[in-house]
């Protein structure tokens, strides 16, 4: 049997392998100092991991916020009746925003509203007032009464 022998490096030559071997294994002690700044470091990251959701957390509160003025704030659509010469018909009405010109849904007519006096003007032509029509509220009715309406027709 033949003995391997090992080989050794002159003048202290170090196989590249060793090299990698020897800083592997010497581990580094960190000074109390480097222990507090890595700490600190640490305590930073985790911070920063947690800001995050709480920004999501207070975006969400606010566009709910937004979300709840919007629906206080702008009209809402209504469900009403109304009836002239014994014809009594149910349509969806929409005060519209300001600038724009209130819509009933199922009709090309274009409304007049004078819903404080429960009376309803369609037009045909709603620059000539001579086309429009009068017409009494029976009932009014509200948001969830005119969102089943236009769900059901």
């Amino acid at each position: 049997m033949s003995n391997q022998s090992k080989k050794q490096s002159l003048l202290g030559q170090v196989n590249p392998q060793q090299k990698k071997r020897q800083s592997s294994q010497k581990k580094k002690r960190l000074s109390p100092q480097q222990q507090r700044a890595a700490m600190a470091q640490a305590q930073l990251a985790q911070t920063q991991l947690n800001n995050p959701q709480k920004q999501k957390g207070i975006k969400r509160w606010i566009t709910l916020g937004i979300i709840a003025l919007l629906i206080i704030v702008f009209p809402k659509p209504q469900l009403i009746t109304y009836e002239k010469l014994g014809i009594v018909a149910t349509s969806v009405y929409w005060s519209a925003l300001p600038g724009l010109d209130p819509v009933i849904f199922d009709s090309s007519l274009h409304p007049r509203p004078a819903l404080d006096k429960n009376t309803l003007y369609l037009c045909i032509n709603k620059l000539d007032p001579d086309t429009c029509q009068k017409y009494q509220i029976i009932k009014k009715e509200g948001f969830f009464s005119a969102l089943k309406a236009l769900i059901s027709n």
